[in-house]
């Protein structure tokens, strides 16, 4: 694991470039290298992959709605989220 500070190249970078992964949290960026998968993904881990995409495609329309922004704002800070959109994920994810 590597720790990404002052880098113009990789400034707001996350996901995953041939080998290295990109990760982001709060202010840091982290750099990791991408572990090959072993096994093939069980049927319930690719059923909760589904619900995660659905989520978060929910997080990011809901997060895009001013009133509905400052909702999950107030839950983030009530739940001690890192951010309304991790709480809007957590919120999605438990109502599915």
């Amino acid at each position: 694991m590597a720790r990404v500070e002052n880098n113009i190249i990789t400034l707001g970078l996350r996901g995953k470039i041939g080998d290295l992964v990109f990760r982001k949290r709060g202010k840091k960026t982290m750099v990791y290298t991408a572990s090959p998968r072993k096994t093939r993904l069980s049927k319930k881990q690719v059923e909760a992959q589904v619900r995660f995409s659905e989520a978060v495609k929910m997080a990011r329309e809901a997060l895009g709605n001013e009133t509905e922004l400052k909702k999950f704002k107030k839950m983030a800070i009530d739940t001690k989220k890192e951010s309304a959109y991790t709480a809007a994920i957590s919120y999605f994810i438990s109502k599915q």
